[in-house]
């Protein structure tokens, strides 16, 4: 067995082990690694009908199912692609073009019988198959996995489209000849080794960006409250370091649900998360684009409003209060009213850290509670008039 035969078994055998790790990593990657994963099956698949003997199936039956397994492949490779960038599929018209194309090669083989003509006219295919989903996603990446891994998809594309100008430019029908002399020529060989070394890169560019997404996907839930979606204390701090010097001037808002202690003893945990998620829904919703908000712990909530005076928290703050006061819970199960307090600090360039501005926020909090609940206190500003709201029930 010389080093053709050799690389002949070890491509099919490496693009199937890769393969089944991305079928693996379907359940928590998503449909993109099932593409994947399929796509590699399906060209190990083709890789490996040459080795099946003519007496199982015939050269002409192999050329025409490596054909359709390879133009398989590619599809799903381009279904990869768009399903992890979230682009269309278009997978009418590309599947229509890969069975158009397949019929086109078997035509050549069975009634032409010019290998060159078949070689040419499957890499075009198959690199056309891909280069449009490269086109589409060309400008989506933002995570440098994301962008290695379109470069390698890039390449294969150009990777194939060289080897069709190699046999247009350098090869006649008489050069490439029978498959059997072309599967045991050196061009084959180099054909397989390129496209077996590319492969094998795009493979572990793919398997990086599963591992990235799972990264990911650990760093979100250790930075995100799981019940609302917003950053958790850790994550706030993160995010807070994130601000580059010089630009943490804003200002501090908290926020908390009065009486949510009777909330849950009354109407049960269930109903308190409830309670918690409406409140956080309001929080994103009143509050400006670009404010970091999360949830310190239990009713507790805190925004930070880069670049936001006071006054002008103050203002949000306010509707925020009058929001979440009249909204209602009769669909929810339960029919009270709830109100929230808050308290407001400014945060300056000078301050070392945050901390100093949240406890001052904490401080109006409080006293915003001292004065009868739901209202917005502001650092520096007498206590507002608002009337003090408590939890009733309608029955």
């Amino acid at each position: 067995m010389d080093m053709t035969d050799n690389f002949a078994f070890l491509l099919p055998f490496f693009m199937t082990v890769f393969a089944a790790i991305f079928l693996s990593a379907r359940l928590w990657a998503g449909s993109s690694a099932t593409f994947w994963g399929l796509g590699y099956l399906s060209a190990a698949a083709g890789f490996s009908i040459p080795l099946l003997p003519p007496e199982v199936l015939p050269f002409k039956a192999q050329a025409i199912v490596a054909n359709a397994l390879f133009l398989a492949a590619f599809c799903l490779y381009g279904d990869a692609l768009l399903a992890r960038f979230g682009e269309r599929y278009y997978r009418p018209a590309r599947y229509a073009f890969a069975g158009i194309a397949l019929v086109a090669i078997a035509a050549i083989i069975i009634l032409k019988e010019d290998l060159r003509a078949e070689l040419i006219l499957g890499d075009t295919s198959i690199a056309l198959l891909l280069i449009v989903p490269v086109l589409q996603v060309a400008r989506a990446p933002r995570r440098p996995m994301d962008r290695l891994l379109v470069f390698m998809v890039g390449l294969v594309v150009v990777e194939t489209f060289t080897r069709v100008a190699v046999l247009i430019l350098m090869t006649s029908s008489s050069d490439v000849g029978t498959l059997d002399a072309f599967l045991g020529s050196a061009y084959a060989f180099y054909v397989q080794f390129g496209a077996g070394v590319i492969a094998f890169l795009l493979a572990l560019t793919v398997l990086g960006t599963l591992v990235d997404d799972l990264i990911q996907r650990y760093q979100y839930a250790a930075h995100r409250d799981p019940l609302t979606g917003l950053l958790n204390r850790r994550g706030f701090e993160q995010a807070m370091n994130a601000i580059p010097t010089g630009r943490s001037a804003g200002t501090i808002l908290i926020g908390d649900i009065d009486h949510f202690k009777q909330v849950n003893d009354r109407l049960g945990h269930a109903a308190g998360d409830t309670v918690i998620a409406g409140f956080a829904t309001l929080f994103t919703q009143f509050m400006p684009r670009g404010a970091i908000l999360a949830r310190f712990g239990g009713e507790e909530f805190v925004a930070f409003l880069p670049g936001e005076t006071p006054a002008a928290v103050y203002q949000a703050a306010e509707k925020l209060r009058l929001g979440f006061a009249s909204r209602t819970w009769e669909r929810d199960g339960f029919d009270i009213r709830i109100t929230a307090s808050f308290g407001i600090a400014a945060q300056s360039k000078s301050d070392y850290s945050v901390h100093a501005a949240i406890a001052s926020a904490d401080a109006c909090l409080y006293e915003a509670k001292r004065a009868g609940r739901n209202r917005v206190v502001m650092e520096g500003r007498p206590t507002g008039e608002a009337p003090a709201l408590r939890i009733i029930s309608s029955s």
